[in-house]
């Protein structure tokens, strides 16, 4: 008993394992214990922001992929678009192309028929002509129908 109340100390310390540990090897013990509490917690916290870094990776990759699909749809569009224009166009210009080969046709047409007119037939209808001016500055304009028929007459038979 007089053993036990010279170190009641390390009695308590030793009491329940009935090994001694001095305090350096004490603290020691602690302190690696708290550095590997520390060290799960940093892993724990690492792991999770890998996690939230890969899911925030997967999350971009799927709106690039989703940017990158209506970019792809948008271009199709406008290339549609783009194509149906081409081919109004085109249209447009061939009928204008046609237009303007028939038209320079008939101008040459009429042009070559009014020239062979007037020197054939142009005589012809001057005096016609010469009476309904007369009339027309003598006379009331109602008067003037029967030369301006005679006119008409004229000039489609000069022309045909």
């Amino acid at each position: 008993m007089g053993n036990r109340s010279s170190t009641p100390s390390s009695e308590e310390e030793g009491s329940s394992s009935g090994m001694y540990l001095t305090p350096e090897l004490q603290g020691k013990i602690n302190s690696d214990f708290e550095e590997k509490i520390i060290q799960t917690q940093w892993n724990n916290y690492r792991k999770a922001h890998m996690e939230r870094y890969q899911q925030r990776e997967v999350q971009n990759a799927q709106r690039q992929h989703e940017l990158q699909q209506k970019q792809q749809q948008l271009q199709q569009k406008a290339k549609m678009v783009h194509d149906e224009l081409d081919r109004l166009v085109d249209g447009a210009q061939s009928k204008i192309a046609d237009a303007t080969v028939a038209l320079e046709y008939d101008v040459k047409r009429l042009s070559e028929k009014f020239q062979n007119s007037q020197v054939s037939g142009g005589e012809k209808c001057v005096d016609v002509r010469a009476e309904l001016s007369r009339c027309y500055n003598t006379l009331d304009s109602g008067e003037c129908q029967v030369f301006a028929k005679k006119l008409e007459k004229c000039v489609t038979e000069a022309l045909a």
